[in-house]
């Protein structure tokens, strides 16, 4: 394999895992029930590959800033299109998906201006709330398996929803755990993007300081 291939094989598996998600959305708006399974099980797919690509990166010792970029690029993509999605599907309350886009753009703001100045995605937070809830592994693997039950989920009533007669009586309970537990995830969601900001004040002090 090529070296400059060897060096993405990460951020290979970022895009690759990214592009699925269209595909798994595709499946999931289908009215075949054959249709959304599929797009069940790839959802499940997509989130291995987003615990793989970190495994390939540490394994081979290619992680990087932008490696790390392109990770939280990867998530953004997932996380947005979701939600998005499931929003249109009256699953999840519409605010959490609104909430998640524009923070997603904040942040990366943040993350950009961070990267600008030599310090790497899981570097910004310093404080002991920061590491605890926003870079630490047990925080992020947490927060990932968070998202990805509650996206299981909604794709597990859309398959019931063609499956099951009378689904939306039978499965309301089920319905109920995505709505709130979209709202406990979107509420950490905004406390990490606090915790983001207040790790970075000085980055944007001295940006907002000297802007002209």
């Amino acid at each position: 394999m090529p070296e400059h291939l060897f060096k993405n094989l990460a951020n290979i598996v970022v895009v690759f895992r990214s592009a699925l998600v269209f595909l798994v959305i595709f499946l999931l708006n289908n009215t075949s029930p054959a249709s959304r399974i599929s797009g069940l099980v790839l959802l499940i797919v997509v989130a291995i590959l987003d615990w793989f690509d970190g495994y390939v990166a540490r394994t081979f010792n290619i992680s990087s800033k932008t490696g790390a970029l392109m990770d939280t690029l990867g998530d953004r993509i997932t996380e947005n299109l979701l939600l998005v999605f499931f929003a249109y599907k009256g699953l999840v309350p519409l605010a959490v998906a609104l909430i998640f886009v524009a923070r997603s753009f904040a942040s990366d703001f943040i993350r950009y201006l961070s990267y600008k100045n030599g310090v790497g995605t899981f570097a910004i937070n310093k404080s002991k709330l920061g590491i605890f809830f926003v870079s630490s592994r047990p925080s992020r693997v947490i927060y990932l398996v968070f998202k990805i039950t509650i996206f299981a989920l909604a794709s597990l009533a859309l398959v019931l929803e063609l499956i099951v007669k009378g689904a939306n009586v039978y499965f309301i309970g089920l319905q109920n755990f995505i709505f709130y537990g979209s709202i406990v995830l979107v509420v950490f969601n905004l406390l990490r993007f606090v915790l983001l900001v207040y790790d970075s004040r000085a980055v944007l002090k001295e940006v907002f300081t000297n802007a002209s």
